[in-house]
């Protein structure tokens, strides 16, 4: 693994890994300023980095510190929980109105990390629209059963999943790989 894939992965995983971790120990509000810090931190990072602001990572990232300051701000655990859902819906709604238009908004920001065929393309969005919209779902009954303190597990389970899930689409990028511009992975050579 290269440098840059390993701060990418940090970047994605430390702050949910701090917010975890300070939640066991302290409020759940002690547990959203880490998140936010962590966040801005990571975002930090990836710029100093990269010199660019990765979209997804700013998307995210702008719910965890609106959302996570509102929670703090007016004490309601519920909108960084809330805005979890939305993110995870407004993610699979976005990328399925996308895919009615034609246009697949994976590839637009993907394609310059992976070379794959159009129906591979295809079947990843499909995928990624039904995971998106089963955690917005799930979010939602967490937030409207558990505690915020059980939520903390809930959410770090469901990252986890994700992650899992993702992983797994590398199997679909090696099977449709653009053998022109890709490796046996899927990811772009040029």
């Amino acid at each position: 693994m290269n440098f840059k894939a390993l701060l990418h992965l940090l970047n994605e995983f430390v702050p949910i890994i701090a917010f975890f971790i300070s939640a066991q120990l302290f409020s759940f509000y002690t547990a959203t300023t880490v998140l936010i810090t962590s966040t801005i931190i990571a975002l930090g990072t990836g710029w100093y980095s990269e010199r660019r602001f990765p979209i997804l990572p700013i998307i995210s990232g702008s719910f965890v510190v609106i959302s996570g300051l509102i929670t703090i701000f007016y004490q309601t655990p519920s909108a960084l929980i809330f805005a979890d859902s939305l993110y995870y819906l407004l993610m699979g709604f976005t990328i399925l109105g996308g895919l009615f238009f034609r246009v697949n908004i994976l590839k637009l920001i993907f394609e310059t990390t992976f070379a794959m065929e159009d129906i591979g393309w295809n079947i990843l969005a499909r995928r990624w629209v039904l995971i998106f919209l089963l955690a917005g779902v799930a979010n939602e009954i967490a937030r409207l059963t558990l505690t915020p303190e059980d939520w903390v597990n809930f959410k770090v389970l469901k990252v986890i999943t994700i992650a899992l899930f993702g992983f797994y689409q590398f199997t679909l990028s090696k099977r449709y790989r653009d053998k022109n511009h890709a490796n046996a992975w899927g990811l772009r050579i040029d």
